[in-house]
């Protein structure tokens, strides 16, 4: 087990309110040991624990993959004994585990299957539903008759169940003694509700920072529900000391905290911050190259670095100048970037390999159904502005018939070879570039092309009766119930959003008040700013651009 020297206030929640089974509220800022201090409270009530009474310490996080990262990096290792009686879940996650053990008690069959977003949207495609209201009603049929459970459904069906029996309720609230919640100021209020049923009789000790809410309504209620958690255990919120574990040097969390209040920052010489104005967006590519290029000389190849940009737009476009530079560029060296990943979204191309596979191999007009089912969802995945339409799916079949039979056009061409094809992982460009000439797909195409190299895992058919769609289908394993993936490349290009929940050694905050939202309010902004400046370890940057037209650092300095 790492070494873990708390501090005062850490002690007192972990020597005193513990051991007494008060519940408990602390709040405090990011890098305060938070998290660290969570998953110390769980451990050390493990040790309690009877293994004979079946009670099980229950961790709440909104990534399973952030709590792993953590662990690891503090150098925690948990004995077979600590894993078989703490489960780290999400809500969502012990929403379904709760539904898989007792649905049947709210009308499920006997065994439940999750469907993530692919799923769901596949499913909603093959089906023709296209309203609101026609497609809750079809789900909400399917998970009735089969136990096909979309992920909007588990946390409402979980709390239907515990209020269904109280003796139900009881058996499952004594299951676990203590409940600790880690970023308690994310949680919405169906989630809020589900945790007040599952730990009405138990310790529940909360950390949050309301601080790192960022839009206006949902701080608001954010501060609500921690003066209810108040009223709720009968306790009075816990600050932690401003300490900071996180950020090496005290300058980037005291920018921060300007950021957030408003008020002016004076920079001194020496300090972890750096305000850098690269003039005109054409030197944007160049000047993070050189940032890039210092660090690895100056640290080397094992400090992780984060380029943080306002709109997704502007992420994709920066991860594939870095990747590629121009011929021209004075900066001519590549920079391999990641992007935040929706799993989801990368089954959605492996699963649209596997269906014009199938397709290829044996024409038909349900196996050219399923691929034109397979590319319309994979489409609705990668470019959000799309909607599937009615009759859309024969018409795309029957193109891509025609295409296949006349072997004339780019996409049947592509088709067509993929007979013999074996690997899917090197025919993804292929099918990329095909997407790009049609218009309909041509930003979605754009999309995948940003994200680099997608590497299809291994597709195995168990039942040689299955098509390669059917296989790949019913084997894949629901994405998004444990959290966001931790993807552990060193470089990362994110949006401000989706920093949040992760740190970097180095961070480069790009400022571009044209990737942002115009009815963002300035102190919606300021929280938004304070979440990304307190993503950094050990050295922040800023780059504006200063000298184009109507540019403005914004609330960046006071």
């Amino acid at each position: 087990m790492g070494d873990f020297i708390p501090t005062p206030e850490q002690r007192y929640v972990l020597e005193e309110l513990l051991p007494a089974g008060k519940s408990a509220l602390v709040v405090s800022g990011p890098g305060t040991g938070k998290s660290r201090t969570a998953i110390e409270i769980a451990r050390r009530k493990v040790e309690s624990l009877q293994e004979t009474r079946q009670q099980q310490i229950l961790f709440l996080s909104f990534s399973n993959a952030a709590i792993d990262r953590l662990t690891a990096t503090a150098g925690i290792h948990f004995t077979p004994r600590e894993r078989r009686l703490l489960r780290f879940m999400t809500y969502h996650s012990c929403a379904a585990d709760t539904l898989r053990h007792y649905g049947r008690f709210v009308g499920l069959p006997p065994t439940v299957h999750i469907a993530d977003k692919l799923e769901e949207r596949l499913v909603c495609v093959e089906s023709g539903w296209s309203e609101d209201g026609e497609t809750r009603l079809g789900l909400y049929q399917l998970a009735r008759t089969k136990g096909l459970l979309t992920f909007d459904m588990l946390i409402p069906l979980a709390d239907r169940l515990l209020r269904s029996s109280s003796v139900l309720h009881a058996a499952i609230s004594r299951r676990y003694p203590l409940i600790v919640v880690d970023e308690f100021q994310d949680t919405s209020e169906a989630q809020w509700k589900f945790l007040q049923l599952l730990g009405y009789r138990s310790q529940v000790i909360v950390f949050a920072d309301p601080n790192q809410i960022i839009y206006a309504g949902m701080h608001a209620a954010t501060e609500k529900r921690l003066h209810e958690f108040e009223e709720w255990k009968g306790v009075i919120a816990t600050p932690f000391s401003t300490a900071n574990f996180r950020c090496s040097d005290g300058c980037i969390l005291d920018f921060a905290n300007c950021l957030l209040t408003g008020t002016p920052f004076r920079a001194t010489s020496g300090t972890s911050l750096e305000i850098v104005d690269a003039g005109f967006r054409t030197r944007l590519r160049g000047l993070l190259a050189v940032i890039w290029r210092a660090i690895r000389e100056q640290y080397g190849t094992g400090e992780t670095v984060g380029v943080l940009a306002p709109s997704n737009k502007l992420v994709e476009k920066i991860a594939v100048d870095l990747r590629n530079p121009p011929s021209d560029s004075p900066i001519p060296f590549p920079v391999y970037t990641q992007m935040a990943r929706d799993e989801a979204a990368y089954d959605a191309v492996i699963l649209t390999m596997a269906a014009l596979r199938d397709f290829a191999r044996a024409p038909s007009e349900l196996t050219a159904k399923k691929a034109a089912v397979a590319l319309l969802v994979l489409n609705t995945h990668w470019n959000s502005r799309v909607k599937v339409k009615s009759g859309q799916i024969e018409v795309l079949s029957k193109d891509l018939a025609d295409q296949m039979e006349a072997c004339s056009t780019r996409l049947g061409i592509f088709i067509h070879g993929l007979r013999m094809e074996q690997n899917l992982s090197e025919q993804i460009p292929g099918l990329v570039e095909c997407l790009r000439e049609i218009r309909y797909f041509s930003v979605a195409a754009s999309r995948i092309s940003a994200h680099g190299r997608l590497c299809a895992e291994k597709i195995t058919i168990d039942d040689p009766q299955m098509s390669l769609f059917d296989s790949f289908r019913s084997t894949r394993t629901p994405k998004g119930l444990t959290g966001y993936d931790a993807w552990k490349g060193k470089t990362n290009v994110l949006t401000y959003h989706k920093s949040k929940g992760r740190e970097f050694d180095f961070v480069v905050l790009v400022v571009d008040p044209r990737g942002e939202s115009t009815k963002v309010t300035l102190e919606e902004k300021r929280r938004l700013y304070y979440v990304c400046a307190t993503r950094a370890k050990k050295w922040i940057g800023i780059v504006h651009f200063g000298r184009d037209k109507g540019a403005v650092l914004g609330p960046v300095i006071g």
